[in-house]
């Protein structure tokens, strides 16, 4: 159950949604290839910033990515609080 997943910390949606993005096997492929490129043409200091810059770019995406996901569950939350709220009205006979 979903409920469950989210208390034990199993749901990962950040793990699994990727699969379904078109074209972003191609892209990951593509970044592998001009990492790849710049090692050879780099020396090591220089690869080496490189690498730090990659990864601190990937902590700043991952943070947005955090922030988008709370805020797209929280609208989620807001939506079914709403619609539950309208059912309980147009149910109460007038």
């Amino acid at each position: 159950m979903m409920m469950e997943a989210i208390y034990s910390g199993n749901f990962r949606p950040s793990e699994t949604c990727v699969d379904d993005i078109p074209g972003s096997w191609d892209l990951g492929k593509e970044i592998g290839e001009l990492r790849d490129e710049l090692k050879r043409r780099l020396d090591t200091e220089d690869y080496l910033l490189v690498d730090q810059l990659t990864e601190k770019i990937f902590e700043q995406h991952s943070l947005e990515c955090q922030s988008h996901f709370c805020s797209g569950f929280a609208a989620g939350l807001l939506l079914i609080q709403e619609a539950q709220s309208l059912g309980e009205k147009l149910s109460i006979p007038q």
